[in-house]
C-alpha cells in the first residue's frame, strides 16, 4: 500500500452531515431572530458546534448563547434520521483493513457526538484510534489532535495520510507534517491538498 496509516473526518468525509447541521443551525437561529449566513456556516462546518455557532455570529458567553447551543443540538438530534454513510464508506474502511491498514479517526466532534451517533456503529469497530474535541485542548485545524494520536500510535509521518473535507484538516495536516487527501465528495470549499479523491473508492486506488 502508498500508505499504512489513513486517517478520517468524519462530518463530509465518512458521514453526509452538511444537510442535518445546516437545517439545525438556520432553525435555531431563525427560532431567536438571528441572522443565518450560508457563508458562515460552511466556514464552521468542519469546526466544533461552538465554534461553528461562534462564527454565525452567537455569542457563547451569555445564558442566551449557551440556550441556543443546547437546543441547537436537540434539533441536530431531531434531523439525524436522514444522516447517512457515504457511498462506499464501509467497504473502503473494511478493504483498508483487509490490507493490513491502520486506522484512526480525527475529528472536531466532542465524545459524546461520536459515540452517541447511531450512524458509525458500523465503522467504529475498525478503527484503532479515535481522536476527538474531547481530547484536546486544542481542536482541528490546530495540530494537537495528531500530535496526540502519533503519540498513542508511534506511526510514521511518511506512511500516514489524513482523508478530509476541509480547510481545518488541511491546515492540521500540513502543520503537523503529514500528507493531505481531500474528500472531493463531501467538500465545500477550495482545499489545497496533496491528493483528490472523488469518491471514497478512489483510495483503493493508493493500494
Amino acid at each position: 500500500m502508498a500508505f499504512k496509516n489513513y486517517i478520517f473526518d468524519i462530518d463530509g468525509t465518512l458521514l453526509n452531515t452538511y444537510s442535518v447541521a445546516y437545517k439545525a443551525k438556520e432553525k435555531v437561529l431563525k427560532e431567536y431572530n438571528l441572522p443565518f449566513d450560508k457563508k458562515m456556516f460552511d466556514l464552521g462546518f468542519a469546526s466544533t458546534s461552538e465554534k461553528s455557532l461562534e462564527l454565525l455570529g452567537v455569542d457563547l458567553n451569555t445564558p442566551l448563547g449557551q440556550e441556543i447551543l443546547k437546543k441547537e443540538s436537540i434539533y441536530y438530534n431531531e434531523f439525524s434520521k436522514d444522516i447517512e454513510m457515504f457511498d462506499g464508506a464501509l467497504e473502503v474502511i473494511k478493504y483498508l483493513k483487509d490490507n493490513q491498514a491502520s486506522l484512526a479517526i480525527v475529528t472536531s466532534r466532542n465524545k459524546d457526538e461520536v459515540y452517541n451517533e447511531p450512524k458509525l456503529d458500523e465503522l467504529l469497530p475498525y478503527f484503532d484510534y479515535i481522536i476527538t474535541a474531547s481530547d484536546v485542548v486544542n481542536p482541528k485545524p490546530d495540530k494537537e489532535s495528531l500530535e496526540v494520536l502519533f503519540k498513542l500510535s508511534n506511526w510514521g509521518k511518511d506512511e500516514s495520510i489524513f482523508i478530509g473535507d476541509s480547510s481545518n484538516d488541511s491546515k492540521c495536516a500540513k502543520s503537523f507534517g503529514i500528507k493531505f487527501g481531500l474528500a472531493g465528495w463531501g467538500a465545500v470549499e477550495e482545499v489545497e491538498h496533496d491528493y483528490y479523491f472523488e469518491s471514497l473508492k478512489d483510495l483503493k486506488k493508493l493500494t
